[in-house]
């Protein structure tokens, strides 16, 4: 083991937990700018000298330090005080102490799923790393059902082991396990694959003035994998949830990336998983009111760099409805949104907020 001085987000309590590292503060004299994605996808703060302080510490080297710092590129600072561990290139927002947790749980991930991987594949991957390991708290945290179940207790469910046995723009992990029966006793140990993903947004935009809606479409993979000829397919607008990022800002965004369109006020509906068997996958749906008049069906939306091509269809809300009904509609989260909204679609427009929503409005009743 050596002696290393680590700073900044290196330096926050959290990340020194992870890292199996405890040692003693060090006076390091000056300011960081920038690095507010550091150990979640993006750049690490630059170091400037002068008035302030930064949090630094001189810790002993550990396995899952020196592991770590590989996998981030991260290069040492030749300073007064030494050879200094934690900054980079400075881009984007301030980094803040509250980012600590999110990083700590993307290095747990990093540390104790990816070890037969190469550093270079794990930064390559470590934004959706990052919007996994997010979901983290949000199930925690989040609602616990109980009615008609067990209470919700861990005990109930024993992991011997939990491996990533496959990394690339989704994940893949093989968990062996066992769990209390409903007769009290204990199954037999069982070899389970999980889809591990992003929790994602979800959104239907809808006009109440013209009783409009507006969805998308785009090409498929699943379908395609399952050797289905139609591999185009009627969806909402959805997104994964960024890491840090609210799921109703994902909404808000998603619409802008894959429709042009400012929504406004936000109606929940119930969150869920679409394939809780084998899927980690959690939705956050929404319908939001739009104004479509101005809005055309048309192609050429999407992000260029994820390989998106999305064309936008608007339609009257009773069609989408038929379409959910007689099986055109095969994207099952679109088929809920369409029943939902064709339920409560007397009361948006009776909301007096919806006309003030048009200008952007709040997120008031979500």
């Amino acid at each position: 083991m050596t002696q290393m001085i680590l700073a900044g987000p290196l330096a926050a309590p959290e990340m020194l937990a992870v890292l199996g590292c405890a040692g003693d503060p060090v006076d390091l004299p000056g300011q960081m700018h920038g690095g507010a994605g550091a150990g979640i996808g993006g750049d690490w703060p630059d170091y400037q000298p002068g008035e302030g302080r930064v949090a630094a510490v001189s810790v002993e080297s550990t396995p899952q330090l020196l592991r770590y710092l590989e996998v981030m590129g991260l290069s040492p600072l030749p300073l007064a005080t030494g050879e200094v561990w934690g900054f980079g290139g400075g881009e984007g927002q301030d980094w803040q102490p509250e980012k600590a947790a999110l990083m700590a749980l993307t290095a747990q991930a990093i540390l104790t799923r990816n070890k037969g991987d190469s550093p270079q594949h794990i930064r390559a991957r470590l934004t959706r790393i990052a919007e996994i390991a997010a979901a983290v708290p949000r199930a925690a945290f989040g609602p616990q059902p109980q009615t008609h179940l067990p209470p919700p207790d861990p005990a109930r469910v024993e992991i011997r082991s939990r491996a990533e046995v496959w990394g690339g723009y989704f994940s893949v992990e093989q968990l062996s396990l066992r769990h209390r029966r409903h007769d009290g006793g204990w199954s037999d140990t069982l070899s389970r694959e999980a889809f591990m993903s992003a929790d994602a947004a979800l959104l239907l935009p809808y006009d109440p003035a013209r009783d409009e809606v507006l969805v998308i479409s785009q090409i498929r993979i699943g379908p395609l994998a399952r050797g289905q000829a139609q591999v185009w397919m009627l969806e909402p607008i959805a997104g994964r949830v960024d890491a840090g990022e609210p799921p109703e800002a994902t909404a808000r965004r998603e619409a802008g990336e894959e429709a042009g369109l400012q929504i406004g006020r936000l109606y929940p509906l119930p969150e869920h998983y679409p394939s809780p068997g084998a899927n980690s996958e959690f939705f956050y749906p929404f319908v939001a009111t739009a104004d479509l008049s101005g809005h055309r069906t048309g192609h050429g939306f999407g992000v260029a760099g994820e390989g998106e091509d999305i064309a936008t269809h608007i339609l009257p809300r009773d069609e989408l409805v038929t379409l959910a009904l007689n099986g055109q509609i095969q994207c099952g989260p679109l088929v809920l949104l369409a029943l939902w909204l064709d339920r409560h679609a007397d009361q948006i427009r009776q909301d007096p907020a919806h006309p003030d929503a048009r200008q952007g409005g709040d997120l008031a009743g979500t």
